[in-house]
């Protein structure tokens, strides 16, 4: 959404117009669940995906007329057909999504074009949840055009259960109204303390993934908007001030490097109501910081129990090496733990098994 959002302060700031396209209703398994976005150029340039690249040359030609009238339109595509039929193979997916097109114009449709990026813009700076509501028809074009837009509070949401985003059939002042309604959730925090090169290499990669990145450190020469301009905030505090941090509910990881430095970090941190915290380090070194916890304030003993929100060594263990390798795990712990997952290899969810895919022969060749 982020990428979709400069794209857009783009083509605003250029007079340039293009085509937003929504998944707005996924029946069954689809590459892109509803609320994903992509944008279409008049050239017929594509950016973002919906389905892996097999309904992308169709929705340009949707587009062409887009541009022509200038109207909004919506495109269903089935998937759930025979091998043989036209998208029956080669989609990837076993399921039928619609998709809504509307046209973005920051010439001819000055406002509604400024309406679409202030929308993006408080999805993407959004501290609390709510909803966000688009109108797709309107028994009264004068009163709630197509691509009207407003937020709600996130109550009791009339979207089915266990999605995020989805179509609704609601009355407003006498008006019948289809609408898509998102659940909009706001970006995951992550705050990373140390100013090394690793610190820089995670910033961007959590930045990449659109977490907000809070840069935490002393006052240094390398504590700087230069050296982090992925960084959404750096927050530069006196040494060993920990405690000036806000971390509740969010994702803290301490890699300065320096066990007087991680030591004081952990024993502040730990005790806060933190989402995820973890350490770069070795077993042994985490050791040493944890003895010397325990002898830096006698009268309040550090309580061990903290331990199990400690994530050291930190990472998901896939080989890692390289600085790039560490940083990927480290964020793929912290996405897995935010999602309450364990990190492991997909074909071994339940019912996903490959093993029970296959035919008892070859099952036995496998254990065998």
């Amino acid at each position: 959404m982020e990428e979709i959002r400069r794209n857009l302060q783009n083509f605003q700031a250029h007079g340039q117009a293009c085509v937003i396209a929504t998944v707005i209703e996924v029946n069954g398994s689809a590459y892109r669940r509803e609320g994903a976005r992509c944008l279409i150029m008049p050239d017929g340039e594509v950016s973002g995906i919906l389905s892996g690249g097999c309904i992308e040359a169709d929705l340009r030609e949707y587009a062409v007329q887009i541009f022509q009238t200038g109207k909004p339109h919506k495109v269903f595509y089935d998937f759930r057909a025979g091998e043989d039929d036209t998208w029956g193979t080669g989609i990837g997916c076993n399921g039928a999504i619609t998709i809504w097109l509307e046209l973005f114009n920051p010439l001819s449709l000055s406002a509604e074009a400024e309406q679409i990026i202030d929308d993006l813009r408080k999805r993407s700076e959004t501290r609390h949840p709510y909803e966000a509501v688009t109108v797709l028809n309107s028994s009264d074009e004068a009163v709630y055009p197509a691509g009207m837009r407003w937020n709600r509070s996130s109550g009791d949401s009339a979207i089915q259960s266990g999605r995020t985003a989805g179509t609704v059939q609601e009355l407003h002042n006498g008006v019948h109204l289809e609408l898509l309604v998102e659940q909009i959730i706001p970006r995951p925090e992550l705050i990373i303390i140390g100013a090394g090169d690793d610190a820089r290499l995670l910033s961007s990669m959590a930045k990449m993934l659109q977490w907000r990145v809070t840069i935490l450190y002393h006052l240094t020469g390398s504590v700087n908007r230069e050296r982090f301009p992925d960084a959404d905030e750096i927050m530069v505090i006196p040494r060993l001030a920990f405690e000036q941090a806000e971390v509740k509910g969010k994702y803290v990881v301490i890699m300065t490097h320096n066990l007087e430095l991680d030591r004081e970090a952990l024993r502040k941190l730990l005790p806060e109501d933190v989402a995820y915290i973890g350490l770069v380090g070795s077993r042994y070194r985490l050791e040493n910081i944890l003895k010397s916890m325990e002898t830096v304030d006698v009268d309040e003993p550090f309580d061990r129990r903290l331990l199990g929100k400690l994530y050291s060594p930190v990472g998901l263990d896939i080989g890692a090496e390289t600085p790039q390798e560490i940083a990927m795990s480290i964020m793929a712990e912290a996405t897995a733990q935010r999602n309450g997952r364990k990190g492991g290899s997909l074909r071994e969810r339940k019912g996903l098994s490959l093993s029970g895919m296959l035919p008892p022969i070859l099952k036995e060749a496998i254990h065998d």
